[in-house]
């Protein structure tokens, strides 16, 4: 990237990064080039190229992207004043359902997981992603006296990925059996 981005480069650069995370979600990574990113966003093909040295450049920020975009939505949902499990479980239902409101995003993250099997740098965010949120889920567990935080939190992580996962080949959501998974797996911890 440039060193100095104007408000408008900085608008230009986003519209870039969010034209791919959608191009990733309806053609899969394969279907990012610059030409077509710039089709797609309505811009020069010099604007993709000038922003981002190489399609792999434009495949890992807009990873980040999503990333951080993710983590700032998911704040809302922990709030230091968690006070039972039950609390938790409906806050990752709530968190689940708010995944699923953007299938769409949940579809290019998926996507994302996949490329990261093949691009260490989309791996290592990958990795510190998947850390940053087992690790505050472990802390809200440890909080509420769950034995072993980091490996309840582990679990749940998995368990939600799983069912996000299954949930995209669906035609409906039925987040009321994540619930129902959610307390099986609470219930032998209170």
């Amino acid at each position: 990237m440039k060193s100095k981005i104007s408000s408008k480069g900085a608008e230009r650069r986003l519209l870039i990064l969010h034209t791919v995370l959608r191009m990733i979600a309806s053609g899969g990574v394969d279907s990012i080039t610059h030409r077509r990113v710039a089709e797609k966003a309505g811009i020069a093909l010099g604007s993709t190229t000038y922003y981002f040295e190489s399609r792999e450049h434009m495949i890992r920020e807009a990873f980040d992207l999503y990333i951080l975009e993710v983590k700032q939505s998911m704040a809302s949902l922990w709030p230091n004043s968690l006070t039972s499990l039950r609390q938790l479980v409906s806050n990752l239902v709530s968190w689940t359902n708010r995944e699923f409101e953007n299938q769409e995003l949940l579809l290019a993250e998926y996507e994302m997981v996949l490329y990261a099997a093949r691009d260490p740098q989309v791996a290592t965010s990958l990795h510190r992603w998947d850390e940053s949120m087992a690790s505050g889920l472990a802390d809200i567990l440890k909080k509420l006296g769950v034995k072993k935080p980091r490996d309840v939190a582990a679990i749940l992580l998995n368990m939600i990925r799983g069912f996000e996962l299954d949930g995209l080949s669906r035609s409906e959501i039925d987040t009321k059996q994540l619930e129902k998974r959610l307390k099986l797996v609470f219930a032998d911890l209170s």
